[in-house]
């Protein structure tokens, strides 16, 4: 019983306990993983494992911002996934935004712009609406 209660204690101070950062083979958000799978890249979800996920999307508009192909075959999937879904998830919102705010920040600059055409398409996915990835993955089938 004091063994139990031990492991109870020593369970509950390990989870109340602050985060010293991510860990390797953390837990990765499957709409980055469906995301760097749609430009090429599955490879890079052990990079993005150690970024918090609250983090990953900036993370990754600042890798496609630097590869316009990358870029534009991301448009391209969440174009689709906003035609069949009626909407774009939470995590595809954010990285969209993402993208917009590299563009006007002070970076844009250095930056390679992506056509006038990419830049439209960014900006309506950005004002589509936000749906989870369940029911974007559940539009998708039908």
């Amino acid at each position: 019983m004091t063994t139990l209660i031990l492991a109870v204690a020593l369970a509950a101070g390990a989870a109340a306990a602050p985060s010293s950062g991510p860990t390797p083979g953390g837990v990765l958000n499957l709409s980055c993983i469906e995301a760097l799978a749609a430009i090429g890249q599955p490879s890079l979800a052990g990079v993005f494992s150690f970024i918090f996920e609250k983090d990953s999307s900036a993370a990754f508009a600042d890798l496609t911002v630097h590869d316009s192909k990358a870029l534009k075959r991301y448009v391209e999937k969440v174009g689709q996934d906003f035609k069949a879904a009626g909407g774009v998830t939470t995590w595809d919102h954010e990285a969209l935004m993402s993208v917009l705010a590299l563009y006007a920040g002070p970076l844009a600059a250095t930056l390679e712009k992506p056509s006038a055409k990419v830049l439209t398409r960014i900006n309506e996915l950005s004002l589509a609406p936000k749906l989870s990835l369940e029911q974007v993955a559940a539009r998708r089938r039908k």
